[in-house]
């Protein structure tokens, strides 16, 4: 990481963390909570180079390392997420097959993830491969979880034991329930790439996971990673209609359809509001989303994408 990227990594965090709270007093008993996320990565671990359009210098694993670790000084508890397609897209996925993304995920400090599509393109044995390349770095942390709720897994054990339905995590004065759901694989997925995997209905399969969360569990807020598009207006089960199919769910970090969003969309559910949130593809903006809850009720949230940019001098 060179000088000019570390100030430009700097600057945005210092942006970040003036991102306001609306909603409510916080109370003395609240728990908070910073999600950063990313979704369709595709492998990109460079920044994009000149004659790209708007995108043109943006993204780039090292600026957002480095954009993670100054948030993470600033603020309190945050996690770092990603709702999928974290290959295919450049040589770097021709040439290391997964394995990079994954262990430079890892190294980054991301706490979960989804699987996208894409994370299929060489198969089920190359994906677990790649996973099995990232538990190998003992000294990375924090540990790093795949999550998924609507694959079934039987038909291919190797990979089904390594990902969870859903992670719990603590922190003071709050803890967080975080699952995963994945796009159909018909039309994008080759039979002989998912072989052993059944894919289910995403809003089903989330609904005794949610529950389970909610009423066994007992957090106080509930995550979603989700890669099936914000909006796909009907054709098939999207971002935005999750909330209102599958009640108690505080935040959906979603991907698959390279939506850029600066700020989170916010949706009325059951037990109250949902945000929704999307930032673009290849790691040209970082999430944040920021979360007060008290006794498993939201007080207070807000969001914003930050572009992960360069910096030039005067």
């Amino acid at each position: 990481m060179d000088r000019r990227d570390f100030l430009a990594s700097l600057g945005a965090a210092t942006f970040a963390s003036q991102v306001p709270l609306r909603g409510g007093d916080e109370g003395p008993a609240s728990g908070r909570i910073t999600l950063l996320h990313t979704n369709d990565t595709h492998s990109r671990i460079e920044p994009f180079g000149p004659g790209n359009g708007a995108i043109s210098g943006l993204g780039g694993i090292a600026r957002r390392a480095t954009l993670v670790r100054q948030l993470r000084q600033q603020l309190g508890p945050v996690l770092l997420l990603d709702a999928g397609d974290t290959f295919q897209g450049t040589p770097y996925f021709n040439r290391y097959k997964g394995r990079l993304d994954y262990q430079l995920m890892r190294m980054v400090g991301y706490d979960a993830g989804t699987l996208g599509n894409h994370d299929f393109d060489n198969g089920v044995g190359m994906l677990v491969e790649a996973m099995e390349s990232m538990e190998q770095l003992k000294h990375a942390n924090p540990p790093f979880a795949l999550l998924n709720c609507n694959f079934d897994f039987k038909g291919a054990p190797a990979m089904g034991k390594r990902v969870r339905p859903y992670l719990i995590r603590e922190f003071p004065g709050l803890r967080v329930g975080i699952t995963g759901v994945g796009v159909a694989f018909a039309g994008l997925v080759a039979p002989k790439n998912h072989e052993g995997i059944e894919w289910k209905d995403p809003y089903a399969s989330l609904k005794p996971v949610v529950k389970r969360l909610r009423d066994v569990e007992k957090v106080d807020l509930v995550v979603v990673l989700s890669h099936l598009g914000y909006n796909l207006k009907g054709s098939a089960p999207d971002d935005l209609r999750m909330p209102g199919e599958v009640a108690g769910i505080d935040a959906i970090i979603g991907g698959h359809s390279h939506t850029f969003l600066e700020t989170p969309t916010r949706v009325p559910q059951a037990l109250g509001e949902t945000l929704v949130f999307q930032v673009g593809f290849g790691g040209v903006n970082l999430g944040r989303m920021d979360f007060v809850a008290t006794r498993g009720t939201v007080r207070a949230a807000s969001g914003a994408a930050m572009p992960v940019a360069g910096y030039s001098q005067a």
